[in-house]
């Protein structure tokens, strides 16, 4: 065992999968885990050289993936649809945690030790460009991380670790438990094995999986009386629903849509959005999702109160969208969805994007000031400014105020003061004379200290929006 000052000193962190020799490189456990009031299984593979890793999760309609090849972040849903993440900070978030199962490098961290314990030590651990710190509690007497705590994203984990054993030369925690404000998860390792090698892709997201039938391209009327685009959406052969189509959420049914279509419910989970609390979560499975004369299998939906516009029943977004390019176009009030974007026969450059979380990301600008801007079509406002952004920038001292602002959505409601710039910049189209929502909330979605803002469709809604998750660009057209 290596003692904690001696961790600090010679690792970027100190390590949780611990070997004493170099014979084992490979590490694959199985576990039983809960979370979400979910029971299910776990395969974990690690490669102790490199801290790449997947873990393959069985939870019904929770079940999931999610891996580190080196290079690419990536997770999958119960249906098995990749998603790559884009946003530079979660992507180098697990780059600094990949340094605790092997990772040397190129990202190197600030280590100091930060108090503790006469039985343990506290390391904060500092990766330039991070947005927040990671702190590591080390048993003082073998070694042991007891506990991680990350403070990036704007979101707090803290995940401890117990009941380590030594299986063959190798250290491993055989209980974990992390604590966030949506709940608690656990992990109960079972069995342990090394495998001598593993295939190139071991690591490497899977495929996207076959379930989508529909023709080239499919027109949704928007609903009237709606800026944001509400469109009809059928689940199963259940009547008409209307769905708002929004690139900041995931399928999602209001519980009163979801007692119309008879849909067995489990899971006992929390979800947060812009407000700053949480509301309960259940989950359903279905078996299609008609969109038109296209179809979507097998899809698993939230139930909560979304807090969505009255008279809609729940949200349609990333899943979707990962399966189908879309045009919003605001002024003929349609969506236009085609399982290839060449379909549209666009001829315009793309602006380049990229995925923070399953949201569209972009370059960006506010008067000049440089960063990162989500496109939400489930936002009817110009452009909310991020309370971490606004503080940073001392914009409420930079702006001349026009009064309080906010809005309601999933947690409640967002606290604001309404401004006005003179630019914004969404990649290389500029708009000018923009209200701006200047946000000062302590939680919530727009408390984010990885993005400028979160632009809405009252900005980008004067343009043809083209979104093309496969190829990681878009385009705002003039009409």
């Amino acid at each position: 065992m290596i003692h904690a000052a001696a961790a600090a000193a010679a690792f970027d962190v100190p390590q949780l999968i611990r070997r004493a020799g170099a014979q084992h490189r490979f590490v694959e456990w199985k576990s039983d885990v809960t979370f979400a009031g979910l029971r299910g299984t776990s395969v974990s593979l690690v490669d102790l050289a490199t801290g790449r890793s997947v873990e393959r999760v069985r939870a019904g309609p929770l079940s999931s993936s999610s891996g580190f090849d080196g290079e690419t972040v990536w997770s999958a849903d119960a249906s098995g649809m990749p998603l790559v993440e884009g946003n530079a900070d979660a992507r180098l978030d697990t780059f600094a945690n990949a340094h605790f199962i092997g990772r040397r490098g190129p990202e190197r961290a600030i280590t100091t030790s930060s108090g503790g314990t006469a039985a343990t030590t506290r390391i904060h651990v500092r990766f330039a460009g991070l947005s927040g710190p990671i702190d590591v509690t080390v048993e003082r007497a073998n070694g042991c991380i007891r506990t991680i705590v990350d403070d990036t994203g704007g979101e707090r984990s803290d995940e401890r670790f117990s009941d380590y054993r030594r299986i063959d030369g190798v250290d491993i925690p055989f209980a974990s438990n992390v604590h966030t404000r949506y709940g608690d998860s656990s992990e109960r390792v079972r069995t342990v094995g090394f495998p001598t090698a593993v295939a190139d892709d071991a690591f490497a997201p899977p495929d996207a999986p076959d379930d989508v039938v529909s023709p080239r391209i499919v027109s949704l009327p928007m609903s009237p009386g709606y800026r944001v685009p509400v469109v009809p959406v059928r689940i199963d052969d259940g009547p008409v629903l209307h769905l708002l189509f929004d690139t900041g959420g995931s399928t999602t049914l209001n519980p009163e849509a979801a007692r119309r279509l008879h849909l067995p419910l489990v899971g006992d989970d929390r979800t947060g959005g812009i407000g700053p609390s949480v509301v309960p979560t259940r989950y359903a499975s279905v078996a299609a999702v008609r969109l038109g004369a296209a179809v979507v299998r097998n899809q698993t939906f939230a139930v909560l109160d979304s807090g969505a516009f009255p008279g809609t029943d729940g949200i349609i977004g990333c899943e979707m969208l990962l399966r189908f390019a879309a045009r919003f176009d605001f002024r003929a009030r349609r969506v236009d969805l085609a399982r290839d974007v060449a379909s549209f026969g666009i001829t315009a450059p793309p602006i380049a994007m990229r995925l923070s979380g399953c949201q569209p990301q972009i370059d960006g600008a506010l008067d000049g000031m440089r960063g990162p801007i989500a496109i939400d079509t489930g936002s009817g406002a110009d452009l909310d400014v991020m309370s971490p952004f606004v503080a940073q920038r001392r914009l409420l001292n930079r702006y001349a105020l026009l009064g309080p602002a906010g809005g309601r959505g999933i947690g409640g409601w967002s606290s604001a003061f309404l401004a006005r710039a003179r630019s914004v910049q969404l990649g290389p189209v500029t708009f000018t004379n923009v209200p701006i929502e200047l946000n000062v909330g302590a939680s919530g979605a727009f408390h984010d200290p990885t993005q400028l803002g979160n632009a809405g469709v009252r900005l980008f809604g004067t343009k043809t929006t083209v979104l093309d998750y496969a190829g990681n660009r878009m385009w705002l057209l003039s009409p």
